[in-house]
């Protein structure tokens, strides 16, 4: 009789060592699991800050591009009046206009090079997307017949996204 009562005492031990095993081994897949979930969502906060970055960087790098190149385009204006209100110059500054003749060409090759487009046509048709009516001329005389007569500043696309309007008179 002892034996048997000894026997269920240890039978209910190893019960209840049994049911907490069990336990133990549920929480130990519970914290496993939650592990992996951690781990995971690091993962994707990862990837999601490597995709945001990229994505400003290329926005930052577009930017300062199109600032770089909104300076440059103010110059190439300047060696452009240059070159035509020295056309009529003595012999002695004709090297001088030269090499402003030559810088010009420069740059317009460097353009060409980066496949950027001087909007610079006359007698087309105003098209507001890569116009720009000078600010004196009346915006009423808008017509869709209406065509450039005169270019007082060039504009610029690049890659089919216009920089810098030009800036016409109709």
């Amino acid at each position: 009789m002892i034996e048997k009562n000894e026997k269920k005492k240890i039978l209910k031990k190893d019960k209840k060592k049994k049911i907490t095993i069990k336990k133990i081994e549920k929480k130990i897949s519970l914290l496993i699991k939650e592990k992996k979930n951690i781990r995971l969502r690091h993962y994707a906060n990862i990837e999601n800050i490597i995709k945001k970055n990229a994505s400003e960087i290329k926005f930052i790098k577009t930017n300062m591009f199109e600032n770089f190149l909104n300076s440059i385009f103010s110059i190439i204006n300047k060696i452009d009046l240059l070159t035509i209100n020295l056309k009529n110059m003595s012999s002695t500054q004709k090297s001088l206009f030269e090499g402003i003749k030559l810088t010009k060409n420069i740059f317009e090759k460097n353009l060409k090079n980066w496949k950027i487009k001087k909007i610079n046509k006359i007698n087309i048709p105003f098209n507001e997307k890569i116009h720009k009516i000078k600010k004196n001329e009346k915006k009423n005389s808008i017509s869709k017949n209406k065509k450039i007569k005169n270019i007082i500043k060039p504009g610029y696309i690049l890659k089919n996204k216009v920089i810098k309007k030009a800036i016409v008179l109709l």
